[in-house]
């Protein structure tokens, strides 16, 4: 527990944009061809060359293949989206990552726990950590996602100019810790794709914590 910016506007009209589809099914016909104007217009700033004729699902696509990655780690089946601004060097360090100008970093820490939790062992584990996160941070809010269970705490930090969020995904075989810092006043755009990145997390587990 304790060892424990190119990032530009497109991102968060990147995750704008995908919850915008996600609601099209339901939607008007003018309500999907804004939906289209906004893609076209976001795939105008990266290298998809080819916009003619795709729909608004394969416009999505394309531009998150071209701003976004994808992170894996193999032991657990854990992955995750995260904006393609973050570079990893994995000769020296793969779980951590940063911006071409250092200001932001994203750290990712994946725990096999020592055995498989049964429901009742995990429930009792998840209030383990909650009371663990409450305890290293008590003037804190922890928010759970809806999807996934993820635990997402906001903080500011180092005498207000840097922004930390940590996101802990407990499952019955593994603990995900990632921490994102940023600097403070660039909070409201980086919530927005950390968000994003929560909503893509997945395990090769079914059951979530």
């Amino acid at each position: 527990m304790n060892r424990y910016t190119k990032l530009v506007i497109m991102i968060a009209l990147l995750v704008s944009v995908l919850f915008t589809a996600a609601a099209l099914a339901e939607a008007q016909t003018g309500d999907a061809e804004q939906g289209l104007d906004e893609i076209r217009q976001l795939l105008e700033i990266t290298d998809v060359d080819e916009k003619e004729g795709m729909s608004l699902e394969e416009m999505t696509e394309a531009f998150a293949e071209s701003a976004m990655n994808e992170y894996l780690d193999s032991a657990t089946g854990f992955s995750m989206q995260y904006p393609s601004v973050f570079q990893f060097d994995e000769d020296q360090r793969a779980d951590f990552a940063a911006t071409a100008d250092g200001k932001a970093t994203l750290n990712i820490e994946n725990i096999i726990n020592q055995n498989e939790l049964d429901e009742e062992m995990l429930l009792a584990a998840r209030e383990m950590l909650l009371a663990a996160i409450g305890k290293e941070a008590p003037n804190a809010a922890v928010n759970e996602n809806e999807q996934n269970g993820c635990l997402r705490r906001d903080m500011i930090i180092n005498e207000g100019k840097t922004g930390q969020t940590d996101l802990y995904l407990l499952t019955k075989t593994s603990l995900h810790h990632i921490t994102i810092c940023y600097p403070a006043e660039e909070q409201g755009t980086y919530s927005i794709y950390i968000e994003y990145m929560i909503n893509t997390m997945e395990t090769n587990e079914t059951d979530l914590g």
